[in-house]
């Protein structure tokens, strides 16, 4: 999803199968431990830092853009996209959205690149997919014949209880030392899009409030299936596994292997608790290494002193 662990690439708005921006997969199946899981989540967001201040980029060969992700975040979405990977495709989701900054910027205002345009660069960047969860992307896909939609859904009360969880962060990139960072800026516009005003139907000061969540839930899948033929999409329930998703992508059911089932709340909780708490540290995070350094030049002058003195005696 996109959109939660993106803000967050950040959250991102808010994990699997790919790796974080190239490096590798980060991840917790959603058997793994408590312990485990909150470990996992601070290890990812402590790479995603790491890509959000000193940039990310992969080398791949390039694809045709042929599949176009339209599921909120939380709707099983980091499992889907590591079902997709094992099918061959290559999507945009979390932690390659940072691969891309240009381009999600573009697709929130009328610059010089069309949709058109901007999807066939995600082609040749070696990406054949992504989670976008904005009505423009939606109505370009409804009209693309060559391009398949799966909006994936779940439960509608439990998707906004869930959403909970990340939806804290859709101001964090506001906030120092994060509005430092140039790439988090230019993914704003998109992060507040697709975390606050599509799943409140524009209704951003409810965006903690559930029953706005859920009515915004109903009006995002409403208009997705109202939007998009129905021959070229598929609603997706994640725990249909693989049968539904590989009739509809014309792939074969992989052999001897469970639908992948990872990256539940327990993760994405320590992620995000990760970034709200360098909010509040970051000075003491910048002051750490000036002391280090005051500690050491007063160290060697001490030392300096030391000798000189004892060649006088």
């Amino acid at each position: 999803m996109v959109g939660m662990k993106l803000c967050f690439c950040l959250a991102a708005a808010a994990s699997t199968g790919a790796g974080v921006c190239g490096l590798e997969v980060i991840n917790a199946e959603a058997s793994a431990s408590f312990l485990s899981k909150k470990l996992t989540g601070a290890k990812r967001s402590l790479f995603m830092i790491s890509d959000m201040v000193f940039g990310a980029k992969s080398v791949r060969v390039p694809r045709k853009f042929s599949l176009a992700l339209v599921g909120f975040g939380r709707t099983g979405t980091t499992s889907f996209y590591s079902s997709l990977k094992t099918l061959g495709y290559q999507p945009i989701h979390d932690d390659e959205v940072l691969e891309v900054v240009d381009l999600y910027e573009e697709l929130m205002k009328d610059g010089s690149m069309s949709t058109d345009d901007i999807v066939a660069e995600m082609g040749r960047r070696g990406f054949d997919s992504a989670f976008i969860m904005t009505h423009k992307f939606v109505e370009w896909a409804a009209a693309a014949p060559d391009v398949k939609v799966v909006l994936t859904v779940r439960d509608r009360t439990k998707w906004a209880r869930s959403w909970l969880t990340v939806s804290s962060t859709a101001y964090v990139i506001e906030m120092r030392p994060f509005k430092w960072i140039k790439a988090l800026q230019r993914l704003q516009p998109y992060s507040l899009e697709v975390m606050v005003n599509v799943p409140t139907n524009g209704h951003p000061e409810l965006y903690q409030h559930v029953p706005t969540l859920e009515a915004g839930y109903d009006a995002w899948v409403d208009f997705v299936i109202s939007t998009v033929p129905a021959e070229r999409l598929l609603v997706y329930d994640v725990r249909q596994g693989w049968g539904p998703l590989c009739r509809f992508l014309d792939r074969p059911v992989p052999p001897q292997m469970p639908y992948p089932h990872i990256n539940d709340r327990a993760v994405v909780s320590a992620t995000v608790r990760v970034f709200v708490l360098i909010t509040w540290i970051w000075p003491i995070l910048f002051a750490l290494p000036l002391l280090g350094l005051w500690l050491f030049i007063r160290w060697i002058v001490r030392r300096r002193v030391e000798n000189s003195r004892k060649k006088d005696l």
